[in-house]
């Protein structure tokens, strides 16, 4: 009642004039002028006589506002001799409430007003002003063509304003008042964002929304929309006005803003937005605040780099989103839908609660990507661009499904055809099956339905350029644990890493301390924290010259194989609990104690000891062009260190095994060898031995302990300050003596290499 009688009171002139008018048989007036010289809207509800103080005192409380009003110079004419009647108001100043300004040299004009039976009608109208917006658009004439209708015995109240120009843009509504009830219509065409940022900014203050003010500080846009609105401005309980409808379509075009590192260009979409108020049954009134929404958003082009990702829009992507929100207490989305056209779908429905803190109670969510090489094409080479997985290639498609019921999460993720390729080490070719998770901690008795085993399979995969075959894995994985189920065989030339067992705990990264049970029970027994993977099974014979050959090493003849119990891989850490067995050269190489600091760098750390047993120096020569030697040998390399793929530290030595009973002869070009090793060279040659071919020897050994870039050598005997590396046996008689103790890795190295060019090229 009280938004009624103020009405009344601002239309009281107006209804006077009407009277005057009716009884012009009485009085004869050309022209009525009304001058006001300062007055506020304070003021003029404290002095109305249905307004008592009580009322007048809430309304001061409900709305501070009012003391912001204040007008000045108002000077109000009525022509009574026009046909029709004319009515114009002048204003000096009115001054406007935060975050608004000033009003300055208001004019308005109704070249069309009419009086009838408490009715009043102004048509033709014109308002013109400086003002109500700050920057540029203070200083600019701002102007608009009006109509306006007022039914005082129905409470009936009709504004049309056309063209209301805002800058280099303007806006058209109309707005109809009846009794408590308002409804609108609106048009807006070419509203440059600018002059709506400062009011922007200053509702957004009053909501405590600094970080949002600082973003929108440098942002800009055009902007075009038309839709309805209707509302109340109170309720029956006395409580304040409601929004009860808008409906919003329209365009934006030239959006961009900028933030520090973050920015985007060139933005234009269509947008539309529906809200309606939906009372809520269980309370008696109307008035709470229960919203369906929707939003819909469909984009034309853009650029924006974001938290250092850079995303450039095609034209395809839009989203659709609908919720219901219910007061403070929840939004309830039953629809959020973002796609982008033949590239992916992203679908969801949830409840999030509002509380202190935004808490997600309940979603279902999928995402569908059926074309990876065109989504990556079109976004992720330039999300990925300048970090490390800017070269990662994708194609494919994969989906997955997600489930949140209070605090338990299950997720599913299906693969279709996926391949990848990364950094020319890693790809994988046509990777198909599903992934069945849940966040359940089995070491703790938690309701939930059992997961479901999952399955993958794939044509091949290689890790660091080492081609593995086609495959099949089952396992079930849930919270930070994976455990095979099914024994399984992966393909390695014609042989086969054969696993018996795998677990991995500790997938993900932990920040509850107590969140470790998830550590299977090898992992725990080797005291591993963090990521840990257990493995045990065997290596099926593969062909070294298969392997070889693909690897472009010097052709290997024998086998590769091995037992593997207890392989740990855990914080960037290899340990090979059991050994390797090479069948080499005719006999056998046993790696132990294998350990590899992050295998996959190229700074990767190795440790091991290897073991030689009985290899066959006639193949191992021949292998390497090294001159040809007959006879057996033993060796150790033991307290073996590679940083970086080569030797820092070793311990080695080869030599001739005690009571071997084979053939030993060796040839003119393997002697000249072992003496250049020796740090002698072209001795032979020189000497009337030169007209051997071949010689018989006792027994053959070298040995080099290499520290701080040092090989101190040794041979199977030392004589003075030389060593033994071959003591001739038979007639000829022929050593090989060695001069230099210790020579440089590097030097060493670079004989090695001379050997090798200079009989390759014999061999040519």
């Amino acid at each position: 009642m009280l938004i009624k009688q103020t009405r009344y009171r601002l239309f009281f002139i107006l209804l006077f004039l009407s009277c005057l008018l009716v009884t012009h048989n009485s009085f004869s007036v050309d022209t009525i002028q009304i001058f006001v010289e300062r007055i506020s809207l304070e003021q003029l509800l404290a002095q109305s006589e249905n307004i008592d103080s009580k009322s007048l005192s809430d309304l001061k409380k409900k709305n501070q506002l009012l003391k912001q009003f204040k007008l000045d110079q108002l000077a109000l004419t009525l022509d009574l001799t026009s046909t029709p009647v004319k009515l114009k108001i002048d204003l000096s100043k009115l001054q406007l409430p935060q975050p608004y300004t000033k009003i300055t040299t208001l004019e308005v004009s109704c070249h069309d007003v009419s009086f009838e039976e408490n009715k009043f009608s102004c048509d033709k109208g014109r308002v013109s002003f400086k003002g109500l917006f700050k920057g540029i658009a203070a200083q600019q004439i701002t102007s608009a063509d009006f109509l306006i209708n007022y039914d005082i015995a129905d409470d009936d109240l009709n504004l049309t304003i056309e063209q209301f120009n805002i800058g280099t843009g303007d806006l058209s509504f109309k707005f109809n008042l009846k009794g408590d009830r308002w409804q609108t219509t609106f048009k807006a065409k070419n509203l440059d964002y600018q002059f709506l940022n400062p009011y922007v900014k200053y509702y957004l203050s009053q909501e405590k929304k600094t970080d949002i003010i600082d973003k929108l500080e440098n942002a800009g846009a055009i902007i075009n929309f038309s839709g309805q609105a209707s509302g109340i401005l109170s309720s029956n309980a006395g409580n304040d006005g409601r929004l009860d409808a808008i409906k919003l379509t329209g365009n934006l075009h030239d959006g961009h803003y900028e933030y520090g590192d973050d920015l985007a260009e060139k933005l234009a979409f269509d947008f539309s937005f529906n809200l309606l108020h939906k009372p809520n049954k269980k309370l008696r009134t109307s008035a709470s605040g229960n919203y369906q929404v929707s939003l819909s958003i469909d984009a034309h082009q853009g650029e924006i780099f974001q938290n250092d990702i850079y995303i450039v829009l095609n034209g395809n992507e839009r989203i659709r989103t609908q919720f219901n929100y219910q007061s403070s207490n929840s939004i309830n989305f039953s629809r959020f839908e973002l796609s982008s056209k033949g590239f992916f779908t992203f679908k969801s429905q949830g409840k999030v609660l509002l509380h202190d803190v935004l808490k997600l109670h309940q979603l279902n969510a999928q995402i569908d990507i059926k074309n990876l090489f065109g989504f990556n094409q079109a976004y992720l080479n330039n999300i990925l661009s300048g970090t490390d997985y800017e070269e990662l290639q994708i194609e494919g498609g994969v989906s997955v499904n997600a489930d949140k019921k209070n605090n338990t999460i299950e997720v599913t993720t299906r693969f279709k055809n996926f391949s990848m390729a990364f950094d020319e080490t890693i790809s994988l070719l046509e990777l198909n099956g599903k992934i069945h998770w849940n966040n359940v901690d089995k070491s703790h008795k938690q309701k939930s339905s059992p997961v479901a085993e999952s399955q993958l399979s794939w044509q091949e995969l290689t890790l660091n350029h080492l081609p593995l075959g086609a495959s099949q894995f089952n396992f079930i994985t849930h919270n930070d644990f994976l455990k095979l189920t099914r024994e399984t065989d992966i393909p390695i030339f014609d042989g086969a890493l054969h696993i018996n067992s795998l677990e991995v705990s500790q997938i993900f990264p932990q920040t509850n301390p107590q969140a470790n049970s998830q550590i299977s029970q090898q992992a725990a027994h080797n005291k591993s924290e963090g990521f840990t993977l257990t493995v045990d099974g065997m290596i099926k014979p593969v062909s070294m010259s298969l392997l070889s050959s693909y690897f472009d090493w010097p052709l290997l003849d024998g086998t590769l194989s091995a037992v593997i119990p207890s392989t740990t891989y855990n914080e960037k850490h290899l340990t090979i609990g059991g050994a390797l067995m090479l069948h080499l050269f005719d006999g056998v190489i046993i790696i132990k104690d294998l350990q590899i600091d992050e295998p996959l760098k190229d700074y990767a750390q190795l440790f091991a000891n290897i073991d030689l047993n009985n290899l066959n120096l006639k193949s191992l020569t021949k292998t390497y062009n090294f001159g040809e030697i007959e006879g057996r040998v033993e060796g150790k390399l033991t307290g073996l260190e590679l940083s970086a793929w080569e030797p820092v530290a070793f311990d080695a030595y080869i030599r001739t095994p005690k009571n071997d009973k084979s053939s030993h002869r060796i040839s003119q070009r393997a002697i000249d060898n072992l003496s250049s090793l020796g740090g002698a060279s072209g001795l032979l040659s020189r000497s009337f031995l030169s007209f051997f071919e071949t010689f018989r020897y006792d027994k053959i050994g070298l040995s080099c302990k290499l520290k701080n870039n040092i090989c101190h050598m040794s041979g199977i005997e030392a004589k003075g300050n030389s060593y033994y590396i071959v003591k001739g046996g038979g007639i000829p008689r022929i050593d090989v003596m060695g001069f230099q103790r210790q020579v440089n890795w590097q030097v060493l190295t670079s004989r090695l290499k001379a050997i090798q060019l200079a009989n390759e090229a014999v061999i040519e």
